[in-house]
């Protein structure tokens, strides 16, 4: 398990199934196409995120110095804008996934040994993904205006662990 950590994590979580809950993983698609360096993973959590990997990254001695989180947040936005929050403001069972497994205590005890950014998209539907089985693409599942936000929100991942590529990614 200790290739599943660096330095820097760039996580995606949420459900592809749920329209723009594929946010995540859709923004950790477009980061596995750029070489990054030795000290950034970029993983896709899908739905484990907020029950297994964090509290097993909270318990590994492999260090993490700086986590960012890539996943959809209601915070009243427009679809497709992005926030900046950390898991001190978040407060009790805001940021849970759509099994209702509260993030708020795991997020908690790992931002005590490392740093913690989430970088919400504001969704504009969780409703089930019309996904063709046959395509492997990943920007068939959420709709256009998170999927106009991914290259922005890959820059800001980017920007948030020290990475600068540029100003030009396109998905």
């Amino acid at each position: 398990m200790s290739d599943w950590y660096a330095e820097n994590m760039i996580v995606g979580c949420g459900n592809p199934l749920q329209t723009d809950d594929g946010f995540g993983p859709a923004a950790i698609a477009e980061l596995k196409k750029l070489s990054l360096p030795e000290n950034v993973k970029a993983m896709d959590a899908g739905l484990a995120g907020p029950h297994y990997l964090f509290t097993l990254m909270a318990q590994s001695d492999i260090p993490v110095k700086k986590m960012v989180i890539l996943d959809i947040m209601d915070f009243g936005g427009e679809p497709g804008e992005i926030t900046r929050v950390t898991p001190d403001v978040l407060p009790p069972g805001s940021y849970t996934d759509p099994h209702s497994w509260g993030l708020k205590e795991p997020l908690q005890i790992l931002s005590e040994r490392t740093e913690i950014v989430i970088l919400g998209c504001q969704p504009e539907s969780i409703d089930i993904s019309q996904i063709d089985n046959e395509s492997d693409e990943a920007e068939f599942w959420v709709t256009e205006s998170v999927r106009k936000a991914i290259p922005k929100a890959v820059q800001l991942a980017l920007t948030e662990i020290g990475v600068d590529y540029g100003t030009t990614i396109s998905t």
